[in-house]
C-alpha cells in the first residue's frame, strides 16, 4: 500500500512539474527564448545543435528552441481557450438533459451519438475543409466536434449525483430546480469536470498540431508545434533535429496532462 501511494505521488508530481514547467516557459518566452523565433538566417539553415543553438536551426535558419518556447503560447493557449469554450457551451446542456431527462434528453443524446460515431480528427478535418483553413475556423471546428463528449460526460455526472439521498431532501425542502442545480449539483460535479478538462487539453493540443501539420490550422510563419513538424518533413533525413524536438514537446505536454488527469481521477475515485 505504501509503495502504491509513493508511486501515485511520484506520477502526480511528475505530471505537475512537467505541466507547470511547460506553461511557465510559455509565459516567460520573451525572456527565456535565446533568439527571435521569426528571425531568418539562410547562412545558418539546418545547423545541428550547438552552444549558440541548443536545438539547432530549421530550413530558414530560425532557432528551433526559440520557436518551441514561443510555440507553447500558441499550442497550449489555443488548447486552453478551446477547452474553456467547449466547457462553457456544454455545461448548461449537460446539466439540463441530465437533470430533466425525458424526451429532450433522448432527442439530444441521439444527435450526440451521431457526432461521436465519427473519429474526432476526421470530423474536424471535414469541417475545417468546408470552412477553410485558419485559426478561427480551426477553433470553431474543434469546439463543434468536442462539445458532444463533454455533454455526455456532464450528463452522466448529473444523473449520478441526482440519485444521492441529499438530492431527495433538497427537492422535498421546496428548492427550485435552478437552485438545486446551482447549489447541490454543480459543486458536486465541478472538480471531476475540471479534471476531465485538464486531461482533455492534451488531446486538444494533439488535434491542433495534427490540423496545423495538414495545413488546416495555424499558418506559417507563426511558431506552433504542428507547423514546425509540417515544415520539417522534407528535411528529416538530413536534419532530424527539426522534427524530433517538436515531436518531443508535444509528447511531453500530452504526457503531463495524462498524468495529471489520471491521477486526480484516481484520487477522486479513492475518496
Amino acid at each position: 500500500m505504501k509503495r502504491k501511494r509513493l508511486s501515485f505521488k511520484g506520477s502526480l508530481l511528475t505530471g505537475g512539474v512537467l505541466f507547470g514547467l511547460i506553461v511557465l516557459l510559455g509565459v516567460l518566452a520573451p525572456w527565456v527564448a535565446p533568439h527571435d523565433p521569426l528571425q531568418v538566417d539562410l547562412l545558418k539553415r539546418l545547423a545541428p545543435p550547438s552552444q549558440s543553438y541548443p536545438f539547432g536551426t530549421d530550413h530558414l535558419g530560425r532557432d528551433v528552441l526559440s520557436r518551441l518556447i514561443y510555440g507553447i503560447r500558441t499550442s497550449v493557449l489555443i488548447a486552453c481557450v478551446i477547452t474553456a469554450a467547449t466547457l462553457f457551451v456544454s455545461l448548461p446542456i449537460g446539466l439540463l438533459i441530465g437533470y430533466v431527462r425525458g424526451r429532450v434528453d433522448r432527442l439530444i443524446m441521439r444527435g450526440i451519438d451521431g457526432v461521436l460515431a465519427f473519429p474526432d480528427i476526421i470530423l474536424t478535418v471535414a469541417i475545417v475543409g468546408i470552412l477553410g483553413p485558419g485559426f478561427v475556423n480551426m477553433t470553431l471546428a474543434v469546439i463543434a466536434v468536442r462539445w458532444a463528449g463533454y455533454v455526455r460526460y456532464i450528463r452522466s455526472l448529473v444523473q449520478k449525483t441526482c440519485q444521492e439521498d441529499y438530492m431527495r431532501y433538497a427537492r422535498l425542502s421546496g428548492n427550485s430546480h435552478l437552485r438545486i442545480l446551482r447549489r447541490y449539483v454543480l459543486p458536486q460535479i465541478l472538480s471531476q469536470l475540471l479534471v476531465y478538462a485538464v486531461w482533455d487539453v492534451g488531446r486538444v493540443v494533439l488535434m491542433i498540431a495534427g490540423l496545423s501539420f495538414l495545413g488546416l490550422g495555424v499558418q506559417p510563419p507563426k511558431p506552433e508545434w504542428g507547423v514546425m513538424l509540417h515544415d520539417a518533413t522534407s528535411y528529416f533525413q538530413v536534419a532530424p533535429h527539426v522534427m524530433i524536438f517538436p515531436g518531443l514537446a508535444i509528447m511531453l505536454f500530452v504526457l503531463a496532462c495524462q498524468l495529471l488527469g489520471d491521477r486526480f481521477s484516481e484520487k477522486g475515485a479513492a475518496k
